[in-house]
């Protein structure tokens, strides 16, 4: 098992956030420096939808002929998140746009928005996947823009939509837009968690779209969703899950496999029965035989499974320990320069929000990890600190005092080898 070291970046400025460790979270991580273990790579299995072109990497009869082109312009929908004043993530989906210029030069990457850093290295990642099927590319440049052509993008969770374009730019796939697709992917055709995934599945709702395609390693997060936000998410839009560039593909083709094409169409009909009577629904047997039809059909189904789940009084109780530590440290945002700043102000704080924050940290009281408690309740002890001595003349001692307990609680949680790796391959 090769295990590698790696310093959790600090928060990027930018107004979409992609990547895989995005918010409070990567400013909270930020000091520590944490090993993490990575498993060799699974054995991949029959992909969805049984064709062979995408059960396997390799394509034997273009590995000494160039792959020409065979478009010049399509479009996917990712799935973005921009960071809120308040400390939570909005999001949104996105369509991103590949357009090709045919040249005599060799094939690269460019970008027409203003991207960051992650963005453009995330993409060469994928553009190395791409070779691994087609070694010998036409040459020509393939543009990248996103829809929004003024504010600047960054992470690494569009990676996967784009590798999926550059294949469909050479294979003449038409793509599916009326779903949307968030993932980092690598090399040898992975497809890795990404965060922000409660905002991109609301931004998806919001933009009436049929369905989500996310990182298989993000499935808990899908449930941490639906604890926050209501199981109605679960309805609402169909959520899929994908481990491999191939599934992508299948997926977010317009022309999709059979089983996945009919349980979409078992699920639209579903959608407007619980439209109709809310969590009611489940009390009908045809529903849950209905729902086993969608999972045996799409064993990739998110939402189906959570709505089993559910039904059987098995869905999770609590949120996953990554979700519990963004949500919390959301909650307190409005004091952060309390927590981070070094020295931290001495003065009154004006508009305090103490009620909003300590409900929010209230209701994870009732539903965040049994973990993370004692670092909840610390948080809830500052808050309260901070609003009653904020800007007097004791304000600073009773404040660095509660800093001091935050602080060791997370020495405690970061000293969890098994937590930390759990919340690094989940996306936070």
């Amino acid at each position: 098992m090769n295990a590698e070291t790696c310093r959790l970046p600090r928060h990027r400025v930018y107004r979409l956030c992609a990547g895989a460790t995005c918010g409070l979270i990567t400013v909270m991580l930020a000091a520590f420096t944490i090993t993490v273990a990575c498993p060799p790579p699974p054995v991949v299995a029959a992909d969805l939808g049984g064709n062979d072109a995408y059960q396997s990497i390799s394509n034997p009869a273009y590995q000494h002929r160039v792959k020409h082109f065979a478009r010049l312009e399509n479009s996917i929908r990712g799935l973005l998140v921009t960071d809120m004043s308040n400390g939570r993530l909005a999001g949104n989906s996105e369509e991103i746009i590949a357009t090709v210029d045919p040249a005599k030069h060799s094939p690269r990457i460019n970008f027409i928005n203003n991207v960051g850093e992650d963005v453009q290295v995330a993409t060469r990642i994928a553009y190395r996947a791409i070779k691994l099927r087609y070694p010998e590319i036409q040459p020509g440049r393939i543009n990248f823009s996103f829809a929004d052509q003024y504010d600047a993008v960054d992470g690494n969770s569009a990676s996967c939509a784009c590798a999926v374009l550059m294949l469909s730019l050479l294979e003449n796939t038409h793509l599916d837009r009326t779903m949307a697709i968030t993932g980092a992917i690598t090399a040898d055709w992975r497809v890795r968690a990404v965060g922000g995934l409660e905002a991109k599945i609301h931004g998806a709702i919001a933009d009436h779209l049929t369905g989500v395609v996310v990182p298989q390693s993000n499935g808990r997060n899908v449930c941490d969703v639906m604890l926050l936000d209501g199981p109605q998410t679960a309805w609402r839009i169909q959520i899929f899950s994908v481990r491999t560039l191939q599934q992508a593909m299948a997926m977010m083709r317009r022309n999709k496999p059979r089983d996945i094409s009919y349980a979409m169409l078992l699920f639209e009909t579903l959608q407007k029965k619980f439209d109709r009577n809310g969590l009611g629904a489940l009390h009908d047997p045809a529903t849950i035989e209905r729902l086993k039809q969608i999972t045996s059909l799409a064993p990739n189904d998110l939402s189906a499974q959570y709505l089993l789940e559910l039904a059987a009084g098995k869905q999770p109780k609590r949120l996953s320990i990554g979700a519990t530590m963004y949500e919390a440290f959301a909650a307190i945002q409005f004091y952060s320069a309390y927590l981070w700043d070094d020295p931290p102000p001495n003065a009154p704080l004006l508009g305090s929000p103490i009620r909003d924050s300590l409900r929010r940290l209230n209701k994870l009281s009732e539903i965040g990890s049994l973990r993370c408690l004692p670092l909840v309740e610390t948080l809830r002890r500052f808050v309260r600190t901070c609003g009653n001595w904020a800007g007097t003349p004791n304000g600073p001692i009773h404040i660095a005092r509660r800093h001091n307990q935050v602080m060791a609680e997370l020495d405690r949680l970061n000293g969890n080898k098994e937590d930390i790796d759990r919340m690094m391959r989940s996306g936070f």
